[in-house]
């Protein structure tokens, strides 16, 4: 019944009642103590009246919760659309019953189409089986699976890693009906951990690993042998003379050949073995698990070496305007085992056999011994020292003689000497590498040219030594400083030495680097009135051109000339030469090393005029020096 018909029926069964007097009817049925059957009637129409007014208002408010959650799911649904990861829900038989809007765009389908499918309608059939493999964890186990996924995706098939979380949905009586999940793309985040991780452990020219994970895999292989007991090697390799490549053909071309010798050693390195490029061109190979027989491993290591001083000298550039230029390498070599060494150790060692290799001429293999440990740190402690000496007021300058042909003093050439407090007298042949390879010349070589200034100012106020002259040393590195003629001219000036006094002693090595420049620098100082001496003439590669346009003053033959020329022809031609050279050039000659009076006589009859050697002197303290009468031959 409609709600008009039940208001007609309604008016129906009142309009009755008051036309037969109901309620008078009514209170005489109460007073009796009864109520009439029609007054029942009346009240049952008023219930169902109530009762459908009440439905109408329930069903009102179930239409309101009805629209309030649909909503409620619209708003949720525009959640989850615009949350940037897969949310999904997979039923019991792992198909899909949700999906949103980026799970849709992964899959390269609309949600409606994804309902229903499995995980092998969607994808390739390794990461299906990945994914079934994670979702049974979940639906089949109950567990909580936080794990990274792979998916394939598009004709490239461009692989994406996601991080997953997957939860069982329960029902209420704790059975498992269903799997959600949220996977989140770290493709990104992926790739830039692993283009960090590049950068901090591998060397981005080669693509070799770099000097950290170097060390980090030989302190994994140094404990390795404290417990397997089994030897392992330590190769350092060097190119040698390579800067050649860079000067000649650029730093293009060399970049270029340096990634074509990381690869040509990668083809005989053994894939557990570690190959790593410690920068410019040194490379390191770390070989593991070479048996329990040092000499085994001794053989195998060296083997190893040969090979990759082999694969060097075939490396090439593939580039048809690349000059061929032969290449070849030194490689210094140590084995350990048995926790005999740490990692600075093994790294210290081979680097220590890989100097004796480049001091044995290069393009072969050294390995480490205890001795060449020992001359190292000697040098290391000597070099220690060698910073205070200066500081510490240890080095002084010796003395040797020069003479004319009558015996007569002329000048003196200042030879550098250390007393140190332990040591003693320590010969310059042992300190003065040391002091240009760590720069420490420079500070030294000033000390050395003042210290000799200030001695000829000092003659020069003595009648009988004015006319003496002091012969200086200069190393390359210190004529090679921008500031060099500056600080020579300063210290003239402040010691008020004179300049024509002064002879600067130049090896051939140094006229051969940058020519130009040293003749320029030659010129200028000469016009201070300095002279120069070509020291140990004969013993470098000077062309004769070179000593036509330099301004030199003296050529100064060499000791090992001199020790020849009563018995070696050819020592004896080649000082007749230079003498008979040196005077064309209007020269001054001076034999260097002259120990007898037989090699004396010899240089005078073939025209040689000035000395320096035992036979007349050696080297001393101001102190011991006789300067100023005729010097009669010393015995020998």
């Amino acid at each position: 019944m409609s709600n008009s018909e039940w208001r007609v029926t309604a008016r129906r069964f009142v309009l009755a009642g008051s036309l037969a007097g109901l309620p008078s009817a009514a209170c005489a049925s109460a007073q009796a103590g009864g109520v009439p059957t029609a007054g029942w009637g009346v009240m049952g129409l008023v219930v169902a009246a109530l009762l459908a007014l009440a439905g109408v208002a329930y069903r009102r408010r179930l239409l309101r919760e009805v629209e309030r959650l649909r909503a409620s799911h619209e708003e949720l649904t525009t959640i989850l659309d615009s949350v940037d990861a897969c949310i999904y829900v997979k039923s019991s038989d792992f198909r899909y019953q949700y999906v949103n809007r980026k799970g849709s765009e992964i899959v390269g389908l609309p949600a409606a189409a994804v309902l229903g499918k499995t995980d092998a309608d969607l994808f390739d059939s390794v990461t299906a089986a990945e994914l079934r493999f994670n979702d049974r964890r979940v639906l089949e186990q109950g567990e909580k699976v936080v794990v990274e996924e792979g998916y394939v995706q598009g004709e490239e098939s461009s692989v994406f890693t996601f991080l997953s979380i997957k939860l069982p949905l329960r029902r209420a009586d704790g059975s498992i009906r269903a799997l959600c999940g949220i996977s989140t793309d770290v493709s990104e985040y992926r790739d830039i951990q692993e283009c960090k991780h590049r950068l901090t452990f591998y060397d981005s020219l080669t693509g070799l690993p770099n000097r950290r994970l170097l060390l980090d895999r030989l302190e994994m292989v140094v404990k390795g042998t404290r417990r397997s007991e089994r030897y392992a090697a330590l190769l350092f390799i060097d190119l040698d003379d390579f800067k050649v490549i860079n000067e000649t053909q650029g730093l293009q071309r060399g970049d270029r050949f340096l990634r074509q010798v990381a690869h040509t050693l990668g083809e005989v390195v053994r894939e557990s073995d570690t190959l790593a490029r410690l920068g410019a061109d040194e490379f390191v190979l770390l070989i593991h698990d070479l048996g329990l027989d040092v000499e085994q491993a001794a053989h195998a290591a060296e083997r190893v070496a040969e090979k990759l001083l082999g694969q060097i000298t075939s490396a090439q550039v593939d580039d048809e305007q690349a000059l061929t230029l032969p290449i070849s390498a030194s490689i210094g070599i140590t084995l350990f085992a048995n926790g005999q060494a740490n990692v600075d150790d093994a790294m210290r060692q081979a680097d220590i056999a890989l100097q004796q290799a480049k001091l044995a001429g290069g393009n072969t293999l050294r390995f480490f011994n205890a001795d060449m440990q020992a001359d190292v740190m000697e040098r290391v402690h000597l070099e220690a020292d060698l910073h205070q000496a200066l500081a510490r007021d240890e080095l002084r300058l010796h003395y040797q003689v020069q003479v004319n042909d009558r015996a007569e003093v002329t000048g003196v050439e200042a030879l550098l000497r250390w007393q140190h407090p332990r040591r003693g007298l320590v010969p310059p042949g042992q300190f003065i590498p040391l002091a240009e390879k760590n720069r420490l010349i420079l500070p030294i070589g000033y000390w050395v040219l003042e210290t000799a200034c200030r001695q000829l100012a000092a003659w020069a106020r003595q009648g009988d030594r004015q006319a003496l002259t002091i012969s200086v040393n200069v190393s390359s590195v210190q004529f090679h400083q921008p500031d060099f003629i500056a600080r020579v001219q300063h210290t003239l000036e402040e010691t008020g030495a004179n300049p024509a006094r002064l002879m600067l002693e130049v090896t051939e090595s140094l006229l051969m680097e940058e020519p130009e420049r040293v003749r320029n620098i030659m010129l200028r100082l000469s016009k201070l009135g300095i002279r120069f001496a070509l020291d140990d003439f004969g013993t470098g590669y000077s062309s004769l051109n070179y000593l036509k346009r330099l301004p030199l003053d003296a050529l100064k033959i060499d000791k090992s000339f001199i020790d020849g020329v009563l018995d070696d022809p050819v020592d004896a031609a080649i000082v007749t030469t230079t003498i008979t050279l040196a005077n064309s050039l209007g020269l001054e000659v001076t034999a260097e090393g002259v120990e007898t009076e037989a090699q004396h006589r010899w240089l005078q009859e073939h025209g040689c005029m000035a000395f320096q050697g035992y036979l007349f002197g050696r080297p001393l303290a101001l102190e011991e020096l006789s300067l100023t009468e005729p010097l009669r031959p010393m015995s020998t």
